[in-house]
């Protein structure tokens, strides 16, 4: 032993000094996760994470998913690489929940040394024995996912019996506030808990299976998991998709789908409470007032649900009456471009407001249109006209004159004898049918800027933004719903006397009478945006409608708002927006269903721009009556739609039609008219306003054809016995009769004739209603008729001018579509007549 450390010194001595050993030094600081220099490095696995974490995975019986690649991180938290480059997964019930090497979960048990050819891991058999839960047929596995020795958390998964329907539950949130604990629709930014009761078949029954809140049943989350829920019409609503807690956002009903266990299906609807009443004030709080020309206003527009809550951002359209005076945009500003008078108002419709589906229209007021109040505005002033003259079926020319400078213009002659006439609202385009084309014309240069013969036939209307034109064509029995930018047209059967839009160009009406002969009948057509096409019987028009010379048509006027549209008829009848019939029963609904029904007759309507009346006219032996029905359209929320407001419909609640509340105000006969053959227009237009005028008087001309057999004896005494009627209504009863007597003491050019005037054909008003121009039979004349401001049964109309269009007829041996029945080339006078204003600087 001596020896030994006598050697260990010597070593000692030996070893040169500076010299150390390698190896031995510690290092703390090296890349462990501890720091102390041993254990996990912090390049290695230290945590694996499987999703789903929270919701699990749900399947049915033999359903297969593929799990989602975990997630290895160190100790730092940043990515792992495993060892193996692969994950290694277990299950806690492989009779529940089998699970394939590479991560593909089977809701039973996979296929393993099958034989034949089959690889393993193809087939999932259901799980054996099938899972029960207290006796329902559910069960729960949790899977893991290991790696370098670290396993995962559990994932959750639930196998239970296919679900064979599921029905949405929503719940207002704990704590919310008043406004919000609705049990049928939510008021706007009010939340709800989403959950759902679903359902499995047992021996061909549909049984519980889960449910919220249920003594007897588990909730769905912790017995096949959790469900996932989407919005339909993502406007309506939204979804927090961690919590499901779904957001009233705009007014309607949206479908709500759920996903489960791989399927999407639908689970019920939410609704988002519709507004019940929208009021549109001026900035002052008025309904009416003036505006000054080239001035903007805004208006204020206040909007209330059904639980009496104010709604902020809703999709409204505006509208004007008069849009190429009075313009109003689709955030509600008020632009007077020339003087005039219109109402605008509000209007809240499908799709792009308070939408719903078809089949659950109307539920808690949802999928109905709703008006506002309409704001009488006045711009002062006058302005100057270019106005059109052409004679469908008579001429092959159309003229025009220019007020500001009293220069007629250049008589243009037209490809084929039109047989109609019309310009769209904001005076861009004058169109004009015929059996062969259709040709459209531009008002600023009167120029033809397009024919197509693809569309022959009558133009009944033209859309008030001008993007569609709807062309009757008699002879394949035809609609053309033609688009002005695209020349591209849909096309309907059918046949029709008369046709017209509302305002906000969404809703057209077209009315035909058996009365025109042929293959005519008695129908309703509307078309909407939304809804499309349908159609309606009416009753058959008086025998002798059929009798007239020429035979009347039924004719319509659109209401004030335009929620609906009258007919003309014995009785006068109307038919407006609120559908009829039970909600979820889509079968029963019926769309613009007639609503209102006044005994008296009318042959022609109009509606008074503010509103109040639709005025009628209808022949009486060879003299005119005037009717005069009074309207009120609610809009007030306890009746928007009867049921909406006050009590709002829910599944299986009844929609019935919206009354306009008519009134008869009286009938009166029309003064000095004693050779009418036949009504052909009511024509409604107010005195020009002033300054200090804030409410413009309301008139009504009516034209007519005289009794070509009595026209020349009657009227030989004069003009003044065959004289222009008007009516001036009331704001309640009947209104006054008068009448204007022609004049040809003050022409604009030398007339084509020195005959006397046997009756007013046609007219037009002009924008700022300081003139209504109608034209004559007798002396083929158009007459300037002055309206004063002032205007009353003491102060009325007077002729203060005359213009001679000079339009050739047509030769009915070679013009194609020519009902003239003179001398070829003889004059004819003007039967239809457009008017725009004129900028005066």
């Amino acid at each position: 032993m001596r020896r030994f450390l006598t050697l260990v010194c010597l070593l000692g001595l030996a070893i040169p000094a500076g010299v150390s050993i390698s190896g031995c030094t510690r290092n703390p600081a090296g890349n462990y996760c501890n720091g102390l220099g041993y254990g996990l490095q912090d390049t290695q696995v230290a945590s694996i994470t499987l999703q789903p974490q929270i919701a699990g995975i749900s399947l049915a019986y033999g359903q297969t998913q593929q799990t989602t690649l975990p997630t290895a991180l160190t100790c730092k938290g940043t990515s792992a690489s495993v060892g193996s480059g692969k994950f290694s997964y277990g299950t806690t019930n492989n009779q529940l929940v089998d699970i394939s090497p590479t991560g593909n979960i089977c809701a039973g048990t996979w296929n393993r040394n099958t034989g034949g050819g089959i690889a393993d891991y193809t087939y999932c058999n259901f799980p054996n024995p099938l899972p029960s839960t207290a006796g329902l047929p559910y069960g729960i596995a949790y899977i893991t996912a290991t790696a370098d020795t670290v396993t995962s958390n559990p994932v959750a998964v639930y196998v239970h019996a296919p679900i064979s329907s599921i029905d949405l539950v929503t719940t207002p949130l704990a704590g919310a506030p008043a406004r919000c604990l609705s049990q049928g629709c939510f008021s706007q930014n009010c939340t709800a808990q989403l959950d759902a009761d679903a359902f499995y078949s047992l021996n061909g029954a549909q049984t519980p299976l889960c449910a919220p809140n249920s003594p007897t049943l588990p909730s769905c989350s912790s017995s096949i998991g959790t469900l996932s829920f989407s919005v339909g019409t993502s406007p309506i609503a939204t979804i927090d998709p961690t919590t499901n807690v779904i957001t009233a956002q705009q007014p309607g009903t949206t479908v709500i789908n759920s996903s489960i266990a791989q399927s999407v299906s639908s689970t019920g609807y939410f609704s988002t409470c519709p507004p019940s009443s929208i009021s549109v004030t001026l900035a002052n709080g008025s309904t009416s007032g003036v505006v000054t020309q080239g001035v903007s206003q805004n208006l204020t527009t206040t909007v209330l649900d059904t639980n009496n809550n104010p709604i902020t951002g809703l999709s409204l359209t505006y509208q004007s009456t008069n849009p190429i005076d009075i313009s109003v945009s689709n955030a509600g500003a008020i632009k007077a471009a020339f003087p005039g008078v219109a109402s605008v108002y509000a209007t809240c419709q499908p799709p792009s407001c308070n939408p719903a589906p078809t089949n659950e229209l109307g539920l808690y007021g949802t999928g109905l249109s709703l008006a506002s109040n309409p704001i009488d505005i006045v711009v002062p002033g006058t302005t100057s006209d270019f106005v059109w003259f052409a004679a469908p079926g008579q001429s092959l020319y159309f003229t025009s004159i220019e007020l500001l400078t009293g220069t007629p213009g250049t008589t243009v002659r037209m490809p084929y004898v039109p047989n109609s006439m019309m310009m769209d609202q904001n005076g861009n385009s004058l169109y004009f049918g015929s059996p062969r084309e259709l040709m459209i014309y531009s008002t600023s240069t009167n120029g033809l800027s397009k024919a197509d013969p693809a569309v022959p036939g009558v133009v009944l209307a033209v859309s008030p933004n001008n993007s569609q034109v709807l062309i009757n064509d008699p002879i394949r029995g035809l609609f053309y719903l033609y688009t002005v930018a695209s020349g591209q047209w849909l096309t309907q059967g059918g046949l029709g006397a008369a046709a017209a839009w509302t305002p906000d160009s969404n809703t057209l009406y077209i009315v035909d009478s058996s009365s025109l002969g042929g293959a005519h009948t008695d129908t309703l057509y509307v078309y909407n945006s939304n809804s499309g096409w349908s159609s309606y019987p009416l009753d058959a028009p008086p025998a002798f409608w059929a009798k007239n010379s020429p035979p009347i048509g039924r004719q319509l006027a659109i209401t004030v708002p335009g929620v609906g549209a009258y007919l003309s008829g014995d009785p006068t009848t109307a038919h407006t927006w609120c559908p009829s019939g039970a909600v979820g029963n889509n079968a029963s609904i019926l769309f613009y269903p007639p609503s209102d029904s006044v005994a008296d007759e009318t042959e022609v309507l109009t509606a008074t721009s503010d509103g109040k009346h639709i005025l009628g006219a209808e022949l009486n032996g060879s003299s005119i009556d005037s009717t005069d029905i009074g309207v009120t359209i609610p809009t007030a929320s306890d009746a928007v739609c009867p049921g909406v407001g006050a009590s709002v419909p829910a599944q299986g609640g009844m929609l019935s039609p919206l009354s306009t509340n008519p009134s008869l105000d009286g009938t009166v006969s029309l003064t000095g008219v004693t050779n009418a053959a036949a009504v052909n227009q009511v024509v409604t237009g107010a005195a020009p306003t002033t300054a200090s005028v804030t409410t413009a008087a309301p008139i009504a001309f009516v034209t007519y054809t005289p009794n070509g057999s009595t026209a020349t004896s009657q009227c030989a005494s004069g003009a003044a016995s065959c004289p222009l009627p008007f009516y001036l209504p009331q704001a309640s009863g009947a209104g006054t009769p008068g009448s204007v007597a022609f004049s040809q003491s003050n022409p604009i050019n030398p007339p084509a004739s020195t005959d006397s005037p046997t009756a007013p054909l046609a007219g037009a008003f002009s924008p700022d209603n300081s003139i209504f121009f109608v034209s004559t039979a007798g002396d083929n004349e158009v007459h300037f008729i002055g309206i004063p401001a002032n205007l009353s049964p003491t102060s009325p109309p007077a002729d203060t001018q005359q213009f001679s269009p000079n339009l050739p007829g047509c030769d009915p041996g070679t013009d194609a579509g020519c009902m003239f029945t003179g001398t070829p080339g003889t004059i004819v006078p003007a039967t239809a007549i457009v008017v725009k204003p004129r900028p005066v600087t």
